[in-house]
């Protein structure tokens, strides 16, 4: 308090009477009469002091209070004339107080007091009272784009809310949107076989109505299509067209098939797109990769990226052969090469081995041998599934079982300068050790499967074939014509055999022409069928459990059949794939599923009978495969794996309706 007296200003009020009263003093001493004049002066002195500070204390209030009232004024007119609009609320989210924009952005002439706000503005209480650490959200009304501050007065009881207007800044950032650039370029993938189908004169007939059909439908969409050589077209457009396309699901492509000029074959259109990129090469460059993927998933589709992110579109159709044995030559002869600039060669399949993975890649292993090149076969585990193919192999070929290594020996192993080969898949996170790719850059693929978004990349060779049956038959070609062919033994044309009939289920499926020559050249080097289908026994466990599975499985949407086997067993996964080909052959089922436990995940195995593509389904669950043999693992329990499965199958018949 006393702090209030010992301002500057005051000190100098108060020196002139205490200097006053210590004259005074001093006086007294020396004179009695003097110091009575000096305490009468004094005393008129404190008196005039205690005036003057009175004065100035009383002025100084009569300021602050006209300043209170000044700021209170302001504040009043500034909230008034907000350039947005404020409301109040009571604690039961009533209107207490609205300024004038409030009411003219709900345009209402009549009061608002104590009117409940949802009334006002539905289902505005939900945005704010769902989470009150969360001071702006977004609200929209009338056509317009608010972002709302809220704040809780808690002294009051009230809450105060203003609206600042963002429709011009949404709208701004919603044509930044639209305006992306997309660039698609689309190729018609079987113009080899349209040629070989027509005769010359009516070729230019069916290309001029492709041509018509694909440049009027971009024309439509104001975007800037031009055609190269070779059947391939370059499209630009906005992100805003692409939508309109894929709202009508690229009509044109469809139009396209339907084309009819004296061809029996039906003309189908691979697209890559490519949007959300830094810069129009990279987008470009996108489109390139995007395409590239649609063409390796047997062609006849969309393929759209958007940075690291794929979605397909279509891939329903069966893979036409398109390979020939020109480009067999080819890449038998740069696998020759490759094998032979290598100090050694490490060959993987996939996780989980079937017959035709371990088939092919014993094929390879054969091959580097006869190039006189050390090769080793990675492999973690041998499976039911590769038993009796393993045993039967490493009992009759000299020094393989020596061969096959653990994937942490193959790791201390491989070097820079080692080849790295996987058949059989295309997916780096599949193969049995991963880690191989840290040690070298020398990598082959080998595989028949559509290519997946997360395909091994950078590769020195890749021979991925879609419309081949197996890795097995395409590795027979390859020794076929690798340095005028190599001399292929008995037990490795078994094994290739083997792999052969696992994926073509014994010749009845995803078969071609070059699938029964490739059989013919394994026959002719001394493999027997019997010998083959001894490999396929079964003993009575696992005839009991299909069995089981059979007689217990659920009919889904009419054409789909899901079974369980929920039992985890060394034999899970081969139980549950001989049970799904089991199941597909009874009369009005086009895909069956057969989901079972493998190493506390869940494993599906899928099989379909041409009509239903198996491997786009299986995609939806981060799987993958073959159209008519796909398959996947979820880290979730068998309850939710099989709803997963079931949402699945829904999204993927409304697609293909």
């Amino acid at each position: 308090m006393i702090n209030k007296y010992l301002t500057k200003e005051n000190i100098s009020i108060w020196l002139s009477p205490i200097a006053n009263v210590s004259l005074t003093i001093i006086l007294l001493i020396l004179n009695v009469y003097l110091g009575i004049i000096g305490i009468v002066l004094s005393a008129l002195s404190l008196y005039n002091a205690y005036e003057l500070y009175t004065i100035k204390d009383r002025a100084f209030k009569e300021y602050a209070d006209n300043l209170e009232v000044y700021f209170e004024g302001f504040s009043k007119k500034a909230i008034f004339s907000m350039p947005f609009s404020v409301i109040v609320l009571d604690k039961d989210n009533q209107l207490n107080w609205y300024n004038s924009r409030f009411k003219n952005m709900i345009s209402r002439k009549d009061s608002l007091v104590e009117e409940d706000i949802d009334d006002i503005l539905p289902g505005i209480t939900d945005l704010f009272e769902k989470d009150n650490d969360n001071q702006v959200f977004d609200y929209e009304y009338e056509q317009r784009n608010y972002s709302v501050h809220y704040s809780l007065l808690e002294r009051e009881n009230v809450k105060l809310l203003y609206f600042v207007d963002q429709t011009e800044a949404v709208d701004i950032a919603m044509t930044y949107e639209n305006e992306k650039l997309v660039i698609l370029n689309i190729k018609l993938d079987n113009l080899d076989e349209l040629n070989q189908n027509l005769s010359s004169e009516k070729r230019p007939i069916l290309y001029a109505e492709i041509d018509t059909l694909i440049t009027s439908y971009f024309h439509k969409y104001g975007s800037f299509i031009k055609k190269s050589e070779n059947g391939r077209y370059h499209a630009v457009s906005y992100k805003e067209s692409l939508e309109a396309m894929l709202e009508e699901k690229f009509s044109f492509v469809e139009e396209v098939r339907r084309v009819e000029a004296g061809n029996t074959l039906a003309p189908t259109l691979s697209i890559g797109v490519a949007y959300d990129d830094e810069s129009p090469r990279l987008i470009e460059k996108s489109a390139n990769a995007a395409l590239d993927i649609a063409l390796g998933r047997g062609g006849d589709q969309i393929v759209i990226k958007r940075q690291d992110d794929l979605e397909y579109i279509g891939g329903n159709s069966q893979a036409t052969t398109k390979r020939t044995k020109v480009r067999a030559r080819v890449l038998a002869h740069a696998l020759s090469q490759l094998i032979g600039r290598s100090t050694e060669v490490f060959i993987s399949g996939h996780v989980n081995p079937d017959m035709d993975s371990i088939g092919s890649s014993i094929g390879l292993w054969h091959a580097a041998r006869e190039k006189g090149k050390d090769a080793y076969i990675v492999l973690s585990k041998v499976t039911p599934a590769i038993e009796n193919i393993y045993r039967y192999t490493t009992e009759n070929i000299e020094d393989l079982e020596d061969y096959i290594i653990s994937p942490d020996e193959a790791y201390s192993k491989i070097k820079s300068s080692s080849l790295f080969i996987i058949t059989d898949n295309h997916r780096k996170n599949s193969t049995e050790e991963p880690r191989l790719f840290e040690k070298t850059d020398s990598v082959v693929i080998i595989d028949h499967h559509r290519r997946g978004s997360d395909y091994i990349e950078n590769a020195e060779l890749t021979y991925l074939e879609p419309s081949s049956s197996s890795a097995s038959e395409l590795v027979t070609e390859m020794l076929l014509y690798m340095d005028d062919g190599i001399a292929i033994n008995k037990i490795v044309a078994e094994a290739l055999l083997a792999g052969i009939s696992m994926d073509t289920k014994h010749f009845t499926q995803q078969t071609s022409s070059r699938t029964f020559e490739a059989a013919s050249v394994l026959k002719q080097n001394g493999a027997d069928s019997d010998t083959v289908n001894e490999l396929f026994v079964e003993d009575f466990d696992t005839l009991k459990a299909k069995s089981q599975i059979i007689s217990t499985a659920e009919i889904y949407k009419d054409i789909f059949i899901i079974g369980i086997f929920d039992k985890e067993t060394d034999e899970s996964s081969l139980i549950a794939s001989q049970a799904a080909n089991d199941l597909v052959q009874i009369t009005g089922i086009e895909a069956s599923f057969v989901l079972t436990k493998q190493n506390s995940k869940v494993h599906i195995s899928a099989r379909s009978n041409k009509k239903v593509s198996v491997q786009l389904i299986m995609e939806k669950l981060n799987g993958g495969g073959h159209r008519n043999m796909a398959a996947t693992q979820l880290e979730v329990d068998m309850e939710e794996a099989k709803s997963l499965l079931k949402k699945a199958i829904k999204e993927y018949m409304e697609e293909n309706e």
